[in-house]
């Protein structure tokens, strides 16, 4: 029946914020839409309920759609996307942390990125900080973190947004952001997906049942983000940084002036100072970054919503080319190019290195 009750499912909270965004969906819905939440132990039960006709809609992570992905399920639709930029937990913004602070950071790609950002920060894994037998992403993950910075054995640590909600008690939280203007905190590019609640159902389960919670904007930039997740090499994954979103010409042309972008604005002002093409721009960044976090092969597009496709392949193309590029050795040549000094005719090492094991 079409008002029959819905019954959604979600696991306990994991640190990945999709617990949280689903009851409160439905908390604000409550009064116009007739659902309930049930919470399972893991993914794989609620998918098994799922699949018994016991439960309509399983709320989850990409990471987990990813894992336990099967073609009697599908995906229905997308929660608008949450903030996907990680935040640093500690006293001072980065840039004002003391001089060789210690930083707990657990993954790679915001490794390299706080590197970039600051040469003498000491960094910590979890096989040099003691946090226990925690789960990772729990909420007992981060307490025992917090509670070695708030003991001095840390000056701060590195998590997704998400997992610092779980936090019992709110402290000092800098986000290690998207802006532009500024170098260094413009170019916290977060991992590929991150942000994203994904709504699963049986195949054929009828998408109009929850249209007015779904967000069409988040369902474009998942589509997208994981059509490139799957053309970067397995070996780049953990240090690639990937963004899509839809923005404003307003808010495009806002930041480009503030930071005198003449050539955002050239492109999308005509000579009469008329907006080309009114409407929403689609804008992806993607950005892999070298063992030191001094050398990163990037690259940046931003165009129309209805012309993603070309886009996202000329993204992968020029970010492809700069990254071949980048950690490919420079072969001596015999022919002289009038102008540039004789260092340049010379055999060199890649300006990259990617992994550890490369030679330097």
């Amino acid at each position: 029946m079409e008002n029959e009750r819905l019954v959604f499912l979600s696991t306990t909270s994991h640190g990945d914020g999709v617990r949280l965004q689903i009851e409160k969906t439905l908390e604000q819905r409550s009064r116009t839409f007739d659902a309930v939440l049930k919470q399972t132990p893991t993914i794989q039960d609620a998918l098994s309920i799922l699949s018994d006709g016991l439960g309509d809609v399983v709320a989850m992570s990409p990471t987990d759609w990813t894992q336990h992905r099967t073609s009697e399920f599908s995906i229905i639709g997308l929660l608008p996307r949450r903030e996907p930029t990680w935040v640093m937990v500690s006293e001072d913004k980065p840039e004002y942390l003391v001089k060789n602070a210690i930083i707990f950071c657990d993954h790679e790609l915001l490794r390299r990125q706080l590197m970039r950002l600051r040469r003498d920060i000491v960094l910590q894994t979890s096989v040099e900080v003691n946090l226990g037998d925690c789960e990772a992403g729990s909420r007992e993950e981060i307490e025992a973190m917090e509670s070695l910075r708030i003991e001095g054995e840390i000056d701060g640590y590195v998590v997704k947004r998400s997992q610092y909600n779980l936090l019992s008690s709110r402290t000092r939280r800098h986000t290690l952001g998207l802006q532009r203007g500024s170098p260094e905190r413009a170019r916290f590019i977060p991992p590929p997906l991150d942000g994203f609640t994904l709504l699963v159902g049986r195949v054929g389960f009828p998408k109009g049942r929850v249209e007015h919670i779904i967000d069409h904007s988040a369902e474009l930039s998942y589509r997208i983000e994981s059509k490139i997740l799957e053309s970067i090499p397995g070996h780049l994954v953990s240090i690639t940084g990937v963004h899509v979103e839809q923005r404003g010409v307003g808010t495009i042309l806002r930041e480009a002036k503030r930071i005198n972008d003449d050539w955002t604005m050239e492109a999308m002002i005509d000579p009469e100072s008329n907006v080309k093409n009114a409407g929403k721009r689609l804008e992806m960044r993607i950005e892999t970054l070298g063992l030191d976090g001094r050398v990163s092969a990037s690259a940046e597009r931003v165009g129309q919503v209805d012309g993603h496709r070309i886009s996202m392949i000329n993204l992968l193309q020029e970010w492809g080319n700069m990254l071949s590029a980048l950690t490919s050795p420079h072969e001596a040549t015999n022919r002289r190019i009038y102008g540039l000094p004789d260092e340049f005719h010379e055999e060199r090492p890649a300006m990259m290195n990617l992994h550890s094991d490369e030679s330097e």
